[in-house]
């Protein structure tokens, strides 16, 4: 089968468009950086993760997470524990600021989304959804690369009817 350059190239544009928007809507929450933004919202959907989880989803070196960690810590957001599992590693938590934070970036990132789909018909938009699970499932490739794309994800909402990437890294 071959590739429909045009809708490859329209897909690109989307994914491009799309994403400069969330990252626009999110930097008026107001916070140090994207990458406290997403931050926040991975320790929302996986509280108690260490620092290094964090580190491998967000793509950082270790001492960059650990200036991410201590800009949100110092901006109230998050606080430092002592993991239960190894006592070598910190985990982190979000504070009850770090929480309302959370859920802004999520709202942002919700107002985007929502917009483009507003424009689709219900018929649309019942197509579009069983290809957005095909498209996630296929650029699923394992666990880190699961929390890579769900690190923005309001993970709530998919979880009682089954989350595409994560059962795509399970299996």
């Amino acid at each position: 089968m071959s590739t429909d350059t045009y809708a490859t190239n329209m897909l690109g544009a989307f994914t491009t468009a799309l994403a400069a928007g969330i990252d626009e809507e999110i930097s008026g929450v107001g916070l140090r950086s994207l990458s406290a933004a997403t931050a926040l919202v991975t320790i929302r959907n996986h509280s108690d993760d260490s620092i290094e989880v964090l580190r491998r989803v967000l793509n950082l070196t270790h001492s960059g997470a650990v200036r991410l960690i201590n800009g949100m810590e110092e901006d109230g957001l998050v606080e430092r524990h002592r993991s239960p599992h190894d006592t070598r590693a910190v985990t982190v938590r979000l504070t009850a600021e770090g929480r309302n934070q959370a859920e802004q970036v999520l709202r942002a990132r919700a107002a985007v989304t929502e917009r483009v789909f507003a424009a689709l018909t219900d018929e649309q938009q019942t197509v579009l959804t069983p290809i957005l699970k095909m498209a996630l499932q296929a650029l699923t490739e394992g666990r880190d690369s699961a929390r890579r794309i769900c690190r923005l994800c309001d993970e709530g909402v998919c979880r009682p009817t089954g989350c595409p990437v994560e059962l795509s890294a399970a299996e």
